[in-house]
């Protein structure tokens, strides 16, 4: 699922989102309309904030993956 979908389907804002992952509202805005990828330490982030719903296949529209996503992005951070 494409990050814009996910946060107007949430009715989420990008500051609200922002905040969630620690990433200006000007960032998530970058993200949600895909003038920017998210950066290694970010994906993770946004993994964990949507509950694996965006990965970073989406980003490159490559489809889903499997449900350890989310365990992995845990893991990223640690």
């Amino acid at each position: 699922m494409h990050l814009r979908d996910w946060l107007k389907r949430e009715e989420i804002n990008f500051p609200e989102f922002g905040a969630k992952i620690e990433r200006t509202a000007q960032a998530v805005q970058r993200y949600a309309s895909g003038e920017r990828i998210p950066d290694r330490e970010t994906m993770p982030r946004i993994v964990l904030a949507t509950r694996g719903e965006v990965t970073a296949n989406d980003f490159y529209d490559l489809g889903s993956v499997h449900a350890d996503t989310v365990t992995t992005a845990q893991a990223a951070l640690s």
